[in-house]
């Protein structure tokens, strides 16, 4: 259908066709509106849709457009004059995966470090068009764009740094496009309905579409672009021993790191982890309240279940919470019951590890603000987040990682020793490669076998400086169904603590040995532990029976695939039972989706498990009161008659 070119004051919906009037932006001066206007006329008779002119960016105008196009179903063109540069596209169709204008104007002014990137709304006026012979330029790209139309979202750049093409995607920050936060539907979500969903090859713990997207150069071909983004560059670190990769997502309050083999490996992965850092603050989620606890106590989880702070933490001038009761109004978001319950609420900053009370949606200034001058009631890590194919296998591995740390925290609080793998039964190529990476820098290695009630293969890896007395040690951990795969996971976390740098030297955490509680940040439990002085602490879980790898874990992994089959939602029942088993008998998980995950077939996920011993960092924030599962645990040991928050955990 022929197209046309509208420019505000809005009128009514134009008349299609090649004659419409040609009309400019309110922004735009004549006589340059009309030169332009009749330039951009053979653009505007082939577009299936509407045709847009306006100089600088002006929300309210391109609002409109949108608007207008989405009204009538029919697909619009932004072409914005930009001082000696032109911006068309991108071109957006209602209902499709593309950007409009306003998430092109918001991701080039997050990805550039922009002046205004705090304030997506406000319009920009740039000079006048300087550039000579830029309309002559016009003519040329305009015969490209009839050759190879502009595909959905697509957007093309003439004069500035360079002339080509740009993919835009979608922003859930787009107030243009993107569903307005304060319209958002507060009733509780729809369970899970049951499913079947394909296993990739290597297993029931992820769906065989997500396998698609681990193929080199595809994730970087979708998302990485250093002008609009939403991945602004992905770098290859030169130091490490190694393949480790970093991906910049500027709309993530962190990077995505990944290590590998080879680069062509690491480097997708360290994409989607930026991506599950992305879910960490509720851009699209409905945020209910500030409410009590009391005033919907009929239909939240109870928030002292999920771990207290003693009196003496909240008394503590370290302590970056504020005193909770049940009549204290706090936001909640909602999360579903994975036993076929009903949805229930859970605090916000639980269910997003990100959320602060006093910004709700100005998600920018969370961003510059220091964690210490936000307000938290619940100060939470991300554990317990994970991406996935599907919402199904997200929550999956969120049950993972959560028994990963539940189980790493309740050994380390009870002091005892653990079972030790042999390294020779270790035979896996890529472990063999990193312990013996390991040893060369002057450590030993110890896997211990860390299992707890929650019958999920889990190994805590602890490397001991065998030549030198400091660093004196580190510690990770890995969790999965496959022993030979969780064995790897560790090692490789463990791989990086040994090789990267040790940039703090004893005199500056020798006070934290003094007094714990001037540990307050999640590297200060990794350096409490590099000191001499620590390591007795930490070697009192070695000493247990040593066991080769494949009896460590019976049956494992084919207890999980003989249950699920091909299945990855069967893979997760199997594991919600197991979670059961340990008197874990409620499982909520939050979706920290946005539509920025799903336009990329990804879904992201927050399992939040009343009972469970939450990995909490910095010891005033360490929630370990009011959790009888850990009280159990720690009868017998040591610490059965010490009072919360008890030794710093030295998890990295």
């Amino acid at each position: 259908m022929p197209g046309e070119i509208m420019t505000a004051p809005a009128p009514p919906p134009p008349v299609p066709g090649p004659d419409a009037a040609v009309l400019t932006g309110p922004d735009l001066a004549r006589p340059a509106a009309g030169e332009w206007a009749e330039a951009l006329r053979p653009l505007a008779a082939a577009l299936p849709g509407t045709l847009s002119l306006n100089r600088g960016w002006n929300a309210d105008w391109e609002q409109a457009r949108v608007d207008a196009a989405s009204a009538a179903g029919r697909a619009h063109l932004s072409v914005r004059l930009f001082g000696g540069e032109v911006l068309i596209g991108p071109y957006w169709v209602p209902g499709a995966e593309g950007g409009c204008a306003g998430c092109a104007e918001l991701r080039s002014r997050v990805v550039a470090g922009h002046p205004l990137a705090a304030d997506p709304l406000r319009p920009v006026s740039r000079p006048a068009m300087r550039r000579p012979f830029l309309l002559e330029m016009l003519a040329p790209a305009l015969r490209n764009l009839d050759e190879r139309p502009l595909e959905t979202g697509e957007l093309y750049a003439l004069g500035g740094p360079s002339s080509r093409r740009h993919l835009v995607r979608r922003s859930a920050r787009c107030r243009v496009c993107a569903a307005d936060p304060d319209g958002l539907v507060l009733a509780p979500p729809a369970p899970l309905a049951p499913r079947r969903i394909p296993a990739g090859p290597d297993g029931p713990t992820r769906g065989a579409d997500g396998a698609r997207l681990l193929t080199p150069g595809r994730l970087r071909a979708q998302t990485v672009d250093p002008r609009f983004g939403p991945v602004d560059r992905v770098v290859r670190e030169a130091l490490p021993p190694y393949a480790m990769s970093l991906a910049s997502l500027p709309d993530s309050l962190a990077m995505g790191f990944a290590r590998a083999g080879t680069f062509a490996d690491a480097e997708p992965v360290a994409i989607l982890e930026a991506y599950e850092r992305l879910g960490g603050f509720p851009h699209e989620a409905a945020v209910v309240g500030p409410v009590s606890y009391r005033e919907v106590a009929d239909r939240a989880v109870d928030p002292g279940t999920l771990g207290q702070y003693t009196e003496e933490q909240l008394a503590h001038p370290a302590s970056r919470v504020t005193p909770y009761t049940p009549d204290t109004p706090m936001d909640w978001v909602w999360a579903r019951d994975l036993h076929g319950g009903p949805s229930l609420l859970v605090p916000a900053e639980i269910g997003f590890y990100q959320y602060d009370h006093r910004f709700r949606r100005a998600y920018d200034t969370v961003r510059r603000s220091d964690s210490r001058e936000r307000t938290f009631h619940f100060h939470d890590s991300s554990s317990g987040c994970a991406l996935g194919s599907t919402p199904e296998e997200a929550v999956l591995h969120s049950l993972f990682e959560l028994a990963e740390r539940d189980a790493f925290l309740n050994a380390w609080h009870r002091a005892a020793p653990l079972p030790t793998i042999a390294l020779s039964s270790v035979a896996d190529p890529a472990s063999r490669r990193l312990l013996d990476l390991i040893g060369a820098h002057g450590f030993d290695v110890h896997l211990l076998v860390a299992t707890d009630d929650i019958d999920l293969p889990v190994i805590w890896s602890l490397a001991v400086n065998r030549e030198r007395p400091f660093p004196a040690c580190f510690s990770a951990a890995g969790s999965g169904s496959d022993p030979v795969v969780v064995a790897r996971t560790a090692l490789w976390e463990l791989t990086q603590l040994v090789t990267d740098p040790v940039t703090w030297t004893r005199e500056d955490i020798e006070p934290m040995f003094a007094d714990p509680w001037l540990v307050d940040q999640l590297h200060d439990h990794l350096k409490l532990y590099s000191l001499p002085e620590a390591l007795s602490r930490v070697t009192s879980v070695l000493g247990g029976p040593a066991v080769a790898l494949r009896d460590a874990f019976p049956a494992w992994p084919h207890r999980l695939r003989d249950a699920a089959g091909d299945d990855v939602r069967r893979a997760l029942d199997f594991t919600v039972g197991l979670f059961a088993d340990a008197g874990l008998e409620r499982i909520l998980t939050v979706d920290q989706s946005t539509v920025e995950h799903r336009d990329l077939g990804l879904a992201v996920a927050k399992a939040v498990v009343p009972g469970i011993t939450p990995m909490c960092f910095g010891q005033p924030q360490q929630r370990l009161a009011g959790l009888p599962r850990l009280a159990a645990a720690l009868a017998g040991t040591p610490a059965e008659h010490r009072t919360a928050p008890y030794d710093p955990h030295p998890f990295p």
